[in-house]
């Protein structure tokens, strides 16, 4: 996965590192600090990692995962109407994408419900 404020990518090893230190309970924070990697990345391997264990960190952004519209629903009304936190509505509806929630959320506030029907991907078919 490539961290967008930095353009790094990290291997497999410094990701293996990251899930073995986030298993001793160590925050965000301490984690950036042990890996020299930006805080940025090591919140979002500290969220995914509270969702999905060692697998979700070691494979943040391998494959685009398709959500139903009812579960972006009920995430973008936890977070928006119920006041839950960013991490509690990844932990609570198991979406290890931090960026996922955070789209959702933009798309609710400026298209509604609408906003989170999935459109269909690549060429329109020819007619």
């Amino acid at each position: 996965m490539t961290d967008f404020m930095h353009g790094a990518k990290y291997d497999t090893k410094t990701r293996h590192r990251a899930a073995k230190i986030l298993a001793t309970g160590v925050g965000h924070r301490a984690l950036a600090t042990q890996l020299g990697i930006p805080e940025a990345t090591a919140r979002q391997w500290s969220r995914a990692y509270a969702v999905g264990g060692q697998s979700a960190v070691m494979n943040a952004g391998a494959k685009h995962r398709i959500y139903p519209f009812e579960l972006k629903l009920s995430v973008v009304k936890d977070r928006l109407e119920k006041g839950l936190s960013v991490r509690d509505v990844m932990v609570k509806h198991g979406v290890p994408s931090e960026s996922s929630v955070k789209t959702w959320c933009r798309q609710f506030r400026e298209g509604g419900e609408a906003a989170l029907v999935d459109k269909p991907r690549g060429r329109k078919p020819k007619q």
